[in-house]
């Protein structure tokens, strides 16, 4: 074979896979049928299962924010170490509202013993607020008062004592 048949041959077979590399575009209607389409599709569909997996997350921890009734009185220790007493007015997904907020407060005793006092935030701060919000991110257990409990018994004494 000369030379020069080498590169005819060479061309036509390269002319050759181009035409079938055409046909084949041609019959399956290009690269990639409806890239752009599937491309929006799958991003919409993306974008709508994080929307509900964030409203089912707010949904649930909005839903452990519900202890029991509101009106009643309920523990609420907090990240921090404090623990607040109150009755429970309002439960959002980003806070509880506590209203007749009490705490503990630890003093010595004149005789060096350590004693605890309970303190009203309505009597006692000096701004006297109605009501505390507390972020549930802050929060790490809430628990019911009984309403036989030594609390709640102490909280009715200071209730019944003028400021």
């Amino acid at each position: 074979m000369s030379p020069h048949s080498a590169s005819q041959a060479e061309g036509t077979r390269a002319e050759r896979r181009a035409e079938l590399a055409a046909h084949r575009t041609r019959a399956s209607g290009g690269a990639w049928p409806g890239r752009a389409v599937t491309v929006a599709a799958l991003t919409l569909g993306l974008l709508i299962a994080l929307a509900v997996a964030t409203q089912a997350a707010l949904a649930w921890r909005g839903g452990t924010l519900a202890p029991g009734p509101l009106g009643a009185r309920y523990s609420v220790f907090l990240s921090n170490g404090q623990v607040y007493y109150g009755e429970l007015l309002e439960t959002r997904a980003a806070y509880l509202k506590l209203g007749d907020v009490y705490y503990v407060q630890p003093y010595t005793q004149a005789d060096g013993r350590s004693g605890n006092r309970l303190v009203s935030r309505k009597k006692s701060d000096w701004h006297g607020p109605d009501w505390q919000a507390i972020p549930t991110d802050k929060i790490v257990l809430i628990e019911a008062v009984g309403a036989d409990s030594q609390l709640a018994r102490l909280i009715e004494q200071d209730k019944a004592t003028p400021p």
